[in-house]
């Protein structure tokens, strides 16, 4: 009898090992990326995600400097230069703080040129790669970008943002996601 208990327990024990094993081995991938905060240059801070085929992706993000906006619930908008390591592509994008107007288009304006901007749910991205290539160039000559959106709700928002220190940490990203 005691001999019975004591293999039952060792089973259950090698049986929990195993499945811990399989799980860990077959959840690899589904692990969260880890983000890693590289370097900061005045409002622009530079992260580098490391992906599970070996390849980087790095980005510089900030928030805006001033927002005038009538929605009551709006989560902090967030300004981002993303860099592929895989094919040395980048885009930008804006993260809105809700849910923008369906079928919208944001408005970028970078000192005194205009951009567009296509959207989908809280995201806005650039129609075309010619066209991350012409804003980017933009945000690196310029001194200041204000940006205009609606929501799904009816709202507004006008962000501003500061663009000292862009140069710098758009640099640092393609240097360390070359």
């Amino acid at each position: 009898m005691p001999f019975q208990r004591l293999a039952n327990l060792f089973i259950k024990y090698f049986v929990k090992k195993i499945f811990l094993i399989l799980a860990i081995l077959f959840c690899k991938n589904a692990v969260a990326q880890e983000q890693i905060i590289d370097s900061s240059f005045y409002r622009f801070t530079v992260y580098e995600v490391q992906d599970e085929l070996d390849y980087k992706r790095c980005y510089i993000a900030a928030y805006p400097i001033s927002s005038d906006s009538n929605h009551n619930s709006r989560k902090k908008p967030k300004l981002m230069i993303t860099r592929f390591q895989k094919d040395r592509s980048e885009e930008i994008s804006i993260f809105g703080g809700f849910e923008y107007k369906l079928g919208s288009e944001i408005f970028l304006m970078i000192d005194n040129a205009l951009f567009k901007m296509k959207t989908k749910d809280d995201m806005a991205w650039a129609p075309t790669k010619y066209d991350d290539i012409a804003i980017i160039q933009g945000l690196l000559k310029g001194a200041i970008l204000r940006v205009r959106s609606n929501s799904a709700l009816g709202t507004f928002a006008i962000d501003e943002y500061s663009l000292k220190g862009i140069t710098r940490a758009y640099e640092r990203m393609r240097e360390i996601c070359k």
